[in-house]
């Protein structure tokens, strides 16, 4: 389970003449520019803002000249004050014809413009809460704005299981795509999710060619995570690809998950769930030579609930305990034949969380929040060709305590304060202290040479204004994704690996290479990085709303602060009054971001701290003086590089299909510039690669930002409730990518002409279909569907040997190009089989027990791991390892 990166704080609001906005966190002072409407200054837990002049004029001036016609809009929020994002909310007239539909966004708001002189009914449907109604009144020149708070549903002590709410539109609005991905709570009840993990359930909708060198971009509450920070009956909805081209987040729609948790309720209501999965009742894996005696229990739970008489102040408790004893399947091709064999692997997991929230009224609530995992795993990275002493131990802990602020200045305007504080410790120890062996291809034996371990503490901190008029919401903020202390101990390579073209080098003792390192392992340093954001959505008509925004990035150690602008421009037009058709479009630059990876790197292999030696032709054992007879290793970075960048654009239609069920296809174009790779630039010269040019110096990795990527796809996407008997969503991508990188850790195979290495990304499929859909036979049973069928990603073949001499095995076969082999492609139906057993009469109140039966690759289809692309090993044009086959595993839940 990924660890939680929410964060808020504490505010108490005073009138001030003062227009400057800062921030300041002890001796750190960071800058805010944004305005606060009637200037009031902000003090926080030790933190100061104000406003700064400057907008001012600005802002009042874009409100004077929205005033020209009228709106109505808002904010949603539950009992407790917590916003409510993506409620269904509808204006009908008083005969009840429907005049406008929309929903509320992350933030709990929601608008309408355009509405004629009368009278209209308000109407807010949210599953989970009572709907609700209010009665409203233009009269041709005014701007009306509500503050709504919804009734939980069966509020005297009951709980209500609620039906999925099938409304389902297309909507004018931008955050309102069709072509998005979200499940609610109640979906994700009923959908087949192996064991509750619903974020690797939701990434088959990602781009993985659009996550950037740290992977998934998590958002939870509407701000960047590193996790969900509650357990998985606390989650909410989950979704991906809502409003693409938000200035509010690093990376494009495709490339984030977007997580909405549960807030503490002024009554008592608990969740508690068990899991249990045994591999007497599954398949067995092809690879396997004997059946594996695997089993997984796991315990999950929340509790929701007041901390005072007057219901205010509430807390929310969530934890979950998993015990998972699996095992690894080696397969191996060794000189004595084929080595099969099952190694225990198990996970052994724990995290708790608990928050507490203090609604002040009107929508305003402070909430204060820590967390706690810790996670261990044995016999790590065992499985296919790697060897059982090949395997690590590692341990992994993070402490957080997260902080949230939302105060609502006045109907126009919001401030949002959120940040955290950490702790994190990740060890890994290898098995064997023994020199690694590795046969390309075939087998890797020996230690691990896998010793490292990585500290942080680290700060993350988000402040963002909302300020809204009839015709623009602007929202405007500073955005730091991390502020840490790190500490790298790299003891990797520590007694060294000898590498192996094939068996009968292995057989006779003549490995290609030898790596080892020496030295000071252990560097400490400071990770920064900061992004400023601003965004304006204008409604210029009922049938048109425009988004420009723009996002500054800055990161330490890659300085190139002129050129980190990002802009953001999207559209929704309904070219019809009915509105069942809505065209969109839009464009967007997103930067991409290292990590602490590449830094650590920079740091340790300066020529001085930590030595790294690559020994061409070594004998077996290698000695002492053959070692010192080569220079070490270095990596440097590229004077000239640039923080990498990401042009998306895209322009689709979306179209109301039935009065419940969408369907919208997309053009989605891709372009990455300045990509980060790695190249030898110290490599030896061709045609003999007899000698590096700089005898001095051993292998110089330069880290460059000179790669590139062109992608091309279309998407259809269909949602909602067809029949009444189904609800769900599905999505066909035909697309293609291609480029010269895999990331900053790429080395091309020729490092003297790394463009030759132009073909599929390593994440290409021409094909991809996902369903995720339930269907109900009313009160006997919920049949939770999933279905995934992909076209193979692509394999490098390579000769198995290092040709040039550059310490690395990256040569291909001549005439052989990059991605040149097919791989296998993949087919899953999962099922997800659910009856409840209610505790009382009344339909749909009090206390429920759900039992439920998963079957996961239900057609127990054969999906192969990758295919080993090295041309002397065995399994050429073969996996070595398998996905696994059928599986069956038993949820009880019980819900108060």
């Amino acid at each position: 389970m990924l660890s939680s990166r929410s964060r808020w704080g504490s505010c108490v609001f005073r009138r001030s003449a003062a227009w400057t906005l800062s921030l300041r966190l002890n001796s750190c002072s960071l800058f805010v520019f944004g305005l606060i409407e009637g200037g009031y200054g902000l003090r926080v837990l030790g933190f100061r803002l104000s406003v700064h002049s400057a907008l001012v004029g600005i802002v009042y001036s874009i409100a004077a000249a929205g005033q020209t016609r009228t709106q109505v809009g808002g904010t949603v929020s539950d009992p407790s004050g917590a916003v409510v994002p993506h409620a269904h909310v509808t204006i009908i007239s008083t005969q009840g014809q429907m005049i406008a539909q929309g929903a509320t966004d992350d933030r709990g708001a929601f608008r309408f413009s355009d509405l004629g002189i009368g009278s209209y009914i308000l109407d807010v449907v949210e599953p989970g809460f009572r709907e609700t109604k209010q009665a409203i009144k233009m009269d041709g020149h005014s701007q009306l704005l509500l503050r709504i708070t919804l009734s939980v549903e069966a509020r005297d002590e009951t709980v209500t299981v609620e039906e999925e709410d099938s409304s389902i539109h297309v909507s004018g609005e931008i955050a309102q795509n069709e072509n998005a991905t979200s499940v609610d709570r109640d979906a994700l009840n009923r959908l087949p999710v192996f064991d509750e993990d619903y974020i690797t359930t939701l990434s088959r909708f990602l781009n993985p060619d659009a996550t950037g060198t740290n992977g998934i971009t998590l958002v939870v509450n509407g701000i960047e995570a590193n996790g969900p920070g509650v357990t998985a009956s606390a989650i909410k909805s989950v979704t991906i690809n809502r409003n693409p081209y938000t200035a509010l987040y690093a990376r494009p729609g495709r490339a984030r998950i977007e997580i909405t948790t549960e807030g503490g309720t002024p009554q008592f209501h608990g969740s508690a769930t068990f899991l249990y999965r045994d591999s007497l009742f599954d398949a067995q894996n092809p690879f396997a030579a004997v059946k594996a005696g695997e089993q997984r229990t796991y315990y999950e739970g929340s509790l929701t609930g007041p901390l005072s008489h007057s219901k205010k102040t509430s807390f929310l408790l969530s934890l979950d305990r998993d015990n998972d004893n699996q095992e690894a399947f080696v397969n191996a091709e060794l000189p004595a034949g084929r080595l099969d064999e099952n190694v225990p692997n198990p996970t052994h997991h724990y995290f708790l969380s608990g928050r507490a929230f203090h609604d002040y009224g009107q929508a305003n609530e402070f909430w204060m929040g820590y967390s706690y995992e810790h996670e261990t795993v044995s016999n790590a990275g065992v499985g296919g060709t790697i060897l059982p002493e090949a395997g690590t131990d590692t341990m992994f802990f993070e402490h957080e305590v997260n902080v949230q602020d939302t105060y609502m200045i006045s109907p126009r305007l919001l401030n949002q304060l959120h940040f955290l504080v950490g702790h994190f410790d990740n060890q890994t120890h290898s098995l064997s202290s023994a020199p690694q062996i590795a046969v390309s291809g075939d087998f890797t034996g020996g230690g691990a040479q896998a010793d490292a371990r990585k500290t942080e503490y680290h700060f993350d901190g988000t402040d963002l204004v909302t300020y809204t008029t009839v015709k623009h919401e602007m929202k405007f903020g500073i955005d730091i994704p991390d502020i840490s202390r790190r500490a790298y101990d790299n003891f990797t390579d520590w007694t060294g690996v000898y590498s192996f073209a094939d068996l009968n080098s292995y057989a006779v003792n003549t490995p290609f290479s030898y790596v080892v390192q020496s030295g000071q392992g252990r560097v400490p340093f400071v990770e920064k990085t900061v992004a400023g954001i601003f965004e304006d959505t204008i409604r210029v008509s009922s049938r048109l709303e425009l988004s420009a925004g723009v996002r500054y990035y800055w990161q330490n150690y890659f300085r190139d602060i002129a050129h980190n602008v990002a802009p953001r421009l999207s559209f929704a037009y309904a070219p019809t009054k009915k509105g069942t058709t809505v065209i969109r479009g839009g464009a967007g630059m997103f930067f991409d971001r290292t990590g602490p990876s590449p830094i650590s790197d920079l740091l340790h292999f300066n020529g001085v701290l930590l030595k790294r030696f690559i020994v061409e032709d070594p004998s077996l054992p290698v000695t002492a003086s053959e070692v010192a007879a080569v220079p070490t290793s270095v990596v440097i970075l590229d004077p000239r590089v640039r923080i990498p960048y990401t042009i998306q654009y895209s322009v689709g239609i979306e179209r109301q299909v039935t009065a419940n069920s969408t369907a919208a296809i997309n053009y989605v174009g891709m372009r990455g510039i300045n990509l980060f790779r790695s190249i030898d630039a110290n490599a030896p010269l061709p045609l003999n690669f007899a000698a590096r040019p700089n005898p001095s110096v051993g292998q110089e990795r330069e880290m460059q930002s000179e790669g590139y990527l062109k992608g091309n796809a279309f998407e259809f996407t269909f949602r909602g409730k067809p029949f009444s008997f189904f609800s769900g969503q599905a999505q066909y991508t035909l697309g293609k990518t291609y480029n010269n990188t895999s990331g900053i850790t790429y080395f091309p195979a020729n490092s003297f002409a790394p463009n030759q290495d132009w073909s599929r990304s390593d994440n290409d499929r021409r094909h991809k279909f996902d369903l995720l859909g339930t269907f109900s036979a009313r009160d006997w049973f919920e049949l939770g569907t999933a279905v995934s069928m992909y076209s193979g990603f692509p394999v490098n073949v390579t000769t198995g040997n290092d040709e040039n001499n550059d310490g690395l095995s990256l040569d291909r076969p001549a005439g052989v190009s990059r991605n040149s082999l097919h791989g296998p492609g993949y087919l899953d139906l999962d099922l997800n089989l659910t009856h409840d057993f209610p505790f009382s009469h009344d339909k749909g109140k009090g206390p429920v027990a759900t039992l439920s039966l998963n079957a996961f690759n239900v057609l127990n289809h054969p999906n192969d791991g990758p295919y080993v692309g090295v041309v002397t090993s065995a399994f050429f044009d073969h996996a070595a390892s398998a996905l696994p086959q059928r599986r069956l595993q038993l949820n009880l839940a019980f819900k108060f």
